[in-house]
Order: structure tokens, then C-alpha cells, then sequence
């Protein structure tokens, strides 16, 4: 796994210039890697809905103060970047059908309204769930291709500050155009997102399984 330095140093070889040892110490290399690493991995988060990134936690209620339009207010996870849907806490589920048409879990062909605006999650879910991306990504955690990425997008941030090369820094960042297109590609080719299917009792029936 590798570590945020790691990660900053070979992001420092890219662009030709000393490694560091630490984040903190005293050099123009550990001072620009300190200003945009963390940037750069908090817009890694918005790339795309990583599914390395996916949490799901239970809501605090706030106070509602859109009561006409809402019966519900929550405070969002303090490291939610986005929200991407809500589930209904529900039983375990004493039998579910092992395949077949349909949606899997069940949960996802159902679309719980909800809204996020103001800096709370408005919905008509008491006890909600909440499905989200997060807003920090570990660096010990990122696949091949995204950590590829990074480097190269971190790079591309580091080559003015330090080396004084505009053209390098804009050769980086072609690169890392390229890298971040590849990684997202790979990341939604391994992960599809697929539409709900919606069956019918009457569907389940024919096909001989019970609800």
C-alpha cells in the first residue's frame, strides 16, 4: 500500500528533482507537495463515483426547517462529497431470490426522494441511510491507474513551483488528462452502473418463485 509521500516523490521524479522524506521538512519540494497533494486527491473524489470510495452511514436529524415540503432533515456525513442515494432501514431479509431478473439488492430499483441543499439532506425517510461518495480518498487504497493519475496530475501542479518550467507543467498535464481519462474508463468499464429492472409479482409467479 502505498503512503501520501510515496506517492509525492514519485510524482517529484517525474518532473526530475530531489525526493523527500517528509511532508514537513524544509524544502521547496515538501512545501508545494504539502499545498497540492491534499487538493489533488480531494478532486480525485469528483472524477468519478469510484466504487473504492462508496460508504453508506445512518443520518443525525437536524431541525427541519422546511417542514411544509419535508417531513425530514439530516446533517450529511462530515466527509461526504456527494450524496448518491437513500435506503429505509429495513429487517434482515429472511429469504432472497439467489438470481434472476431484476434488481440487486431489491433497494436499488426503489428511488427515495430526497434533496441536498443548504447543508442538509431534506427527505420523507425517518431513520434514513445514506449512500455517498467521500471526499477523501486514501492513498493506500487507489488502484494502479488511479495512482498513476495522481502522480501525474500532482506532477503537473509541481513542475512551475519548483523546477520554473511552464512547458513541462503543461506537458504534465497532458499527460495526466490522458492518465485520468484511462483510470475513469477502467473504473466505470469494471463498474457499470446499470438502470433498475423493474419485475412484476406476476413475473416472479411465472418463473416459479414466490414472494
Amino acid at each position: 500500500m502505498a503512503s501520501l509521500i510515496t506517492l509525492c516523490n514519485e510524482a517529484l521524479s517525474e518532473i526530475a528533482v530531489a525526493q523527500i522524506a517528509s511532508i514537513d521538512e524544509p524544502s521547496i519540494e515538501a512545501r508545494e507537495c504539502k499545498r497540492w497533494a491534499p487538493t489533488v486527491l480531494e478532486e480525485m473524489a469528483d472524477w468519478t463515483e469510484w466504487s473504492s470510495a462508496i460508504k453508506r452511514a445512518p443520518l443525525a436529524r437536524m431541525a427541519n426547517d422546511r417542514g411544509a415540503e419535508w417531513l425530514c432533515a439530516y446533517a450529511p456525513p462530515a466527509d461526504m462529497a456527494d450524496p448518491v442515494a437513500l435506503r429505509e432501514a429495513e429487517p434482515d431479509a429472511a429469504w432472497l431470490p439467489p438470481y434472476g431478473p431484476g434488481t440487486f439488492p431489491a433497494q436499488d430499483a426503489i428511488a427515495i426522494p430526497f434533496v441536498y441543499e443548504g447543508g442538509k439532506i431534506y427527505t420523507n425517510i425517518a431513520g434514513a441511510i445514506l449512500v455517498y461518495t467521500t471526499s477523501t480518498m486514501d492513498p493506500g487504497r487507489i488502484r494502479p491507474l488511479v495512482r498513476r493519475a495522481f502522480v501525474l496530475e500532482l506532477a503537473a501542479r509541481l513542475a512551475f513551483p519548483v523546477k520554473k518550467d511552464l512547458k513541462l507543467a503543461q506537458v504534465k498535464a497532458q499527460q495526466a488528462e490522458a492518465a485520468r481519462n484511462r483510470a475513469i474508463a477502467d473504473e466505470e468499464n469494471k463498474n457499470p452502473r446499470r438502470a433498475p429492472e423493474y419485475i412484476s409479482q406476476a413475473e416472479w409467479a411465472r418463473m416459479g418463485v414466490g414472494l
